[in-house]
């Protein structure tokens, strides 16, 4: 039974390498290039931004009930400037990429790569992208209703709550390409 599970993925296996390798030998080498820094890129912006989101959710998490106001305030300025810097600056990167996929792709096309591989790597990404992104935006609208909540605490105690702003969880990150 082992032999027969071997033998399966082994031929899986090459005829998963054959098309890749076919797609390299088309011109789309650049273009997958392009694709695999692009998805570097976005996964280390997801890292930043996650970690920056996931630190000013626990700090207002945390201030929920304090009385000190001002000192709330300046830890959650604090921690929504990081986010929204890191969000920026990864952002411009990721668009950068993005602009260099969509030149390489018109490339491609031109040099007479196949244009349904070309299609069928872009859309891939393109789906991987946004699934990274979705879980990016969903942990700073956690965040952001942190913040709300505790905002929430200092009304209940009759006082004014620390505003900040945050990144949109609507705004776009990265645009897609068009084959």
């Amino acid at each position: 039974m082992k032999k027969l599970t071997m033998l399966f993925l082994l031929v899986v296996a090459v005829a998963v390498a054959a098309p890749v390798a076919a797609l390299a030998d088309d011109g789309t080498a650049a273009v997958q290039a392009d694709i695999a820094k692009l998805k570097t890129d976005v996964q280390a912006k997801h890292d930043a931004v996650v970690a920056d989101a996931t630190k000013l959710q626990a700090d207002a998490q945390s201030l929920v009930g304090t009385s000190d106001r001002k000192a709330a305030r300046q830890t959650i300025v604090a921690d929504a400037q990081k986010l929204t810097s890191d969000w920026k600056s990864l952002l411009a990167t990721c668009l950068a990429d993005r602009a260099q996929l969509h030149t390489d792709v018109l490339a491609a096309k031109n040099a007479g790569a196949n244009k349904q591989q070309l299609r069928l790597l872009v859309r891939e990404a393109n789906l991987e992208i946004r699934i990274v992104n979705l879980d990016m935006r969903s942990a700073v609208a956690k965040a952001h209703l942190a913040v709300v909540q505790l905002r929430e605490s200092f009304h209940k105690a009759g006082q004014q709550g620390p505003a900040i702003t945050t990144p949109p969880a609507s705004t776009p990150t990265v645009p897609t390409v068009a084959p």
